[in-house]
């Protein structure tokens, strides 16, 4: 009886731990002219739209902070520590999380793996139209001068960190080409109308690519496209006829909505 016993109660004990086990989703924004500061369940001030709006059984989270601060800074409403907050809390021990991010929240993501001095418990990185190799309309003060647009020059992202780093997590890249003309002009190769495909397709240096097939830093790969056209999907550019910006049809995080949607109805580990 006293074996039988014990063994119920390790039988109970695995069953609570499997129980407080729990995985996530967790947002990163990138530029914006918003403060959106928030370790929660709050997209604050709105900046996914409805690209949020997965089909997923996991909790959401989302790290917000001020869109015109440097993507590498900490303090308070700063995205290393907010970021920071939200991964120590969520994907340490037996939880898991599954990261979603954008533009310059790709490059605050990336550099934070790298400069971390441990790692967590993260599936993969879904880096929706990435600005961590930079964008030249900040080389040419395109936009509204602030620390976050002086932090996506090229020099300054791409050497501000090593890109190698990501601690085994696998980025995949989900990088758009539907530019406009006016910024366009100055992009190199491909581009979503702010930054080419050096930046989004996680190339290992600067240049004018016109497919996401290049040299990439370790860890970073191309998101195949599901078979569903209807995300625009382009097999031989291997991106998507998506805009930077935007949570409507044309953009590239409605893009990252529906190849989410799609991973989750094959079975392809999107919870």
């Amino acid at each position: 009886m006293k074996k039988l016993g014990l063994f119920v109660l390790v039988l109970v004990i695995a069953g609570a731990t499997e129980l407080s086990a729990n995985d996530y989703v967790i947002f990163v924004h990138g530029r914006s002219g918003s403060n959106h500061c928030g370790t929660g369940t709050s997209d604050v001030n709105n900046y996914w739209g409805s690209a949020k709006n997965i089909s997923t059984s996991l909790t959401r989270y989302y790290v917000g902070y001020d869109g015109t601060s440097d993507p590498r800074s900490w303090g308070s409403c700063r995205a290393q520590s907010n970021l920071y907050s939200v991964l120590e809390a969520r994907c340490t021990g037996s939880n898991w999380c599954k990261l979603i991010c954008h533009s310059a929240g790709c490059y605050a993501t990336e550099y934070f793996l790298d400069k971390s001095s441990k790692s967590y418990n993260i599936d993969w990185v879904m880096a929706s139209s990435s600005a961590a190799g930079g964008s030249e309309l900040a080389n040419l003060a395109f936009w509204e001068s602030n620390s976050m647009v002086d932090a996506l020059k090229t020099g300054n992202a791409r050497g501000s960190y090593n890109h190698n780093d990501t601690k085994g997590v696998g980025i995949w890249a989900l990088a758009g080409y539907k530019g406009v003309w006016y910024d366009s002009w100055y992009l190199p190769g491909e581009d979503d109308g702010a930054v080419s495909f050096h930046s989004t397709c996680g190339s290992s240096s600067t240049g004018s690519y016109n497919v996401c097939n290049m040299a990439k830093y370790s860890y970073h790969y191309i998101w195949s496209g599901s078979t569903n056209n209807n995300n625009n999907y382009s097999s031989s550019k291997q991106g998507y006829y998506r805009t930077h910006v935007g949570d409507n049809s044309s953009s590239i995080n409605d893009a990252t909505r529906l190849e989410w949607n799609d991973c989750r109805s094959y079975g392809w580990g999107c919870n």
